[in-house]
């Protein structure tokens, strides 16, 4: 699960956790609700309206200081790792001032503007370390359009003289919001960095008018070439508050609203902000909420009306059962912590049916090599996947005309007509009815995993689907295999070779190009991958021929104090990315030099420091592996994450394909 918005703060975090100040005692009972709404009166949480819909919060690094060091952070940073790091943060000013200021002295630009831009770069090139200190709020939110008086008679008018309203009547009132909370001391770094931004992008800025009472600017938009809608920009200091908007609504109005929120509390009365600022059960570093449900009928209220079927689409896809979703995130010791939750109480269909919730046990996984890098467990219904993977496609094709609901009396009518049409597609396409030949002897678990020494990371990717009936799901195969020549629009050679008494099958065609397709039924596991060592290791494992994967002491210990009865596994071993991408760095890095060398003469050569990126091992040594574990019941699903290091789909591992776009963006 993509953990974006806690691993930039974690990023930012590293930067500067050996720079930051002690963070204040903590008490060592947890703090009830109460008492942390009340401190977030005084943290720019108050700015934000009461029915915001979206709310994340990075509280900074000198607010859990301590956390921070305990955590694998401490000692990366206190070693070589760190100190590159370092470097490349002191480096970057530099760079941006090569192009802010050798670029426009060459343009002629005058000494004043040059000299605006250093003074810039200047308050510009503390920008983390502002943020770091004091963290950042987003706050998002659509609502539906609210006229005013004057624009009903306005539109009347229009529509009586024969003249359509303009968008702006139909423009939901939309808004987005990032504060950085009790920073007005430190505004010219922000002003600054924005400044910047918008000079690289040569977009017109201007001073907010006298009469708003606030020091800020707003982005002029251009008569011509704008966007067709109402679109407003500006950022300004709200009190003790560095605020950033970009929205529908009119700036003045937003400022007065913030005025009139803080009086109100702000969002610290939101049920959900409570819920977030609970004690999780270890140290919060970031936290935030979607408010599902309001979006979800908002969604349908604003496009509905317009889009036949789409509120239809959105009930039988289960979305309408969402009711929010939100996370917290921080630390445990040495340990990464996270919590997301989804609420879906009630009847579910659709996508929200997939997840059984049946308990997931290690004994229920299939036989994995010794090095796996990464799995993936998950307990499914195979019934209910399918029909949700065919109204999500018919869904994201509900524009495109099939030619089967033209007679259709009604938009529920239209759309199961285009399911079924895009099902019987699909089944001729691969040769199979799905629901007879297939879903009633699958079984419920699904597992995908790679060994760097069976594959190149995503290359080596082997997905293993438990069965009911192996030998029904053979025969299908053999039908399969004639439906894959469609698809790859090529023959296929099927090339079928035994190995301990399993029948190996392996698939060749030109379609495919460097891969070649494999699978086998082995003991009551369907095993796919993309070369045939994989399959053969598996094979070999269930004889007893290999040695399969088993937990080691630490990892069994920390899975052993997780909630159990959970019914989906991630593991990932944190050091085999890091180290790919140490090895994948100097050869991009490289490449890279190369086009600067040839883009300036060699007195102006200024390649990047190679010798900057960290050894693999140094930082591998300090991480231990990845373990998300989800749970579904009958409130909604929950994921809890204990983890050292991670980046976002870690357990697919895309690193190869880094190499591969570097090399032949280096051939090209």
């Amino acid at each position: 699960m993509s953990r974006s918005f806690a691993l930039a703060a974690l990023v930012l975090a590293v930067a500067t956790t050996l720079e930051a100040a002690p963070p204040a005692p903590r008490p060592a009972t947890p703090v009830p609700v109460p008492t942390r709404v009340a401190v977030a009166t005084e943290s720019g949480d108050t700015l934000l309206s009461p029915t915001t819909q979206l709310y994340i919060r990075w509280d900074g690094v000198s607010a859990h200081n301590d956390a921070y060091k305990k955590s694998i952070w401490g000692p990366v940073m206190a070693g070589p790792t760190g100190d590159s790091i370092r470097t490349l943060l002191a480096k970057a000013p530099k760079l941006v001032g090569n192009s802010l200021l050798a670029e426009p002295l060459l343009d002629g630009k005058s000494p004043r503007e040059l000299e605006a831009n250093l003074t810039d770069l200047k308050h510009a090139s503390k920008l983390f370390e502002v943020i770091a200190d004091r963290g950042v709020i987003i706050g998002a939110e659509v609502r539906e359009p609210s006229p005013s008086l004057k624009g009903l008679g306005s539109a009347l008018g229009g529509l009586m003289g024969g003249k359509m309203p303009g968008p702006e009547a139909l423009v939901p009132d939309a808004q987005l919001l990032v504060v950085v909370p009790n920073c007005s001391a430190e505004s010219d770094v922000l002003f600054s960095a924005i400044r910047l931004a918008m000079r690289a992008g040569e977009s017109n800025i201007e001073k907010l008018a006298a009469d708003t009472g606030r020091t800020g600017f707003r982005f002029a938009v251009p008569k011509q070439g704008g966007p067709p809608f109402p679109l407003h920009s500006a950022w300004w200091v709200e009190g003790k508050h560095f605020v950033f908007y970009v929205g529908t609504m009119r700036i003045e109005t937003v400022m007065k609203e913030m005025a009139a929120n803080v009086k109100k509390g702000g969002i610290t009365g939101h049920a959900l902000y409570q819920r977030v600022n609970q004690d999780p059960g270890f140290e919060s570093v970031s936290r935030g909420f979607v408010d599902a449900a309001r979006v979800v009928t908002l969604a349908k209220g604003l496009v509905g009306p317009f889009v036949p079927g789409v509120r239809e689409r959105i009930d039988d896809l289960g979305l309408a059962g969402l009711k929010a979703a939100v996370f917290r995130s921080g630390f445990d010791g040495k340990e990464s912590r996270a919590t997301w939750e989804v609420d879906l109480p009630g009847e579910r269909k659709g996508l929200a049916k997939a997840i059984k919730s049946e308990p997931l046990q290690l004994a229920d996984l299939p036989p994995m090599p010794p090095d796996v890098s990464r799995f993936s467990a998950m307990r499914i219904d195979p019934a209910a996947t399918y029909n949700a993977g065919i109204m999500a496609v018919e869904a994201l094709s509900m524009t495109a005309p099939l030619g089967v609901d033209d007679d259709a009396k009604n938009p529920a009518e239209k759309i199961r007509l285009r399911r079924e049409y895009l099902e019987r597609e699909f089944e001729k396409l691969v040769g199979l009815n799905i629901r007879e030949d297939v879903l009633p002897h699958t079984g419920d678990r699904v597992v995908m995993f790679q060994s760097p020494t069976e594959g190149l990371s995503v290359f080596g990717t082997v997905l293993c689907f438990s069965l009911k009936d192996p030998a029904k799901i053979m025969i299908a195969a053999d039908r399969l295999n004639r439906g894959l020549e469609a698809i790859a629009s090529a023959p296929i050679k099927v090339r079928k070779k035994m190995l301990r008494g399993v029948e190996i099958r392996e698939l060749y065609s030109r379609g495919f190009g460097f891969i070649t397709p494999t699978y086998a039924v082995v003991d009551n596991w369907l095993v796919v991958s993309f070369h045939p060592q994989a399959v053969q290791g598996f094979v070999l494992r269930a004889k007893g021929e290999l040695p399969r994967w088993k937990p080691d002491d630490a990892t069994a210990a920390r899975l052993a104090r997780l909630s159990p009865n959970y019914c989906g596994l991630q593991f990932c071993r944190p050091e085999s990315t890091a180290q790919n991408l140490c090895c994948i760095g100097p050869l991009i890095i490289g490449q890279l030099a190369l086009f600067n060398r040839f883009s300036q003469s060699e007195s102006d050569y200024d390649p990047f420091d190679v010798g900057l990126i960290p050894n693999g091992h140094e930082v591998s040594k300090h991480l231990f592996p990845n373990l998300t574990t989800t749970y579904c019941d009958a409130s909604g699903i929950r994921v809890e994450v204990n983890e050292s290091f991670s980046v976002p789909g870690e357990f697919i591992g895309l690193e190869p394909i880094v190499v591969l776009g570097s090399i032949f963006g280096f051939l090209n």
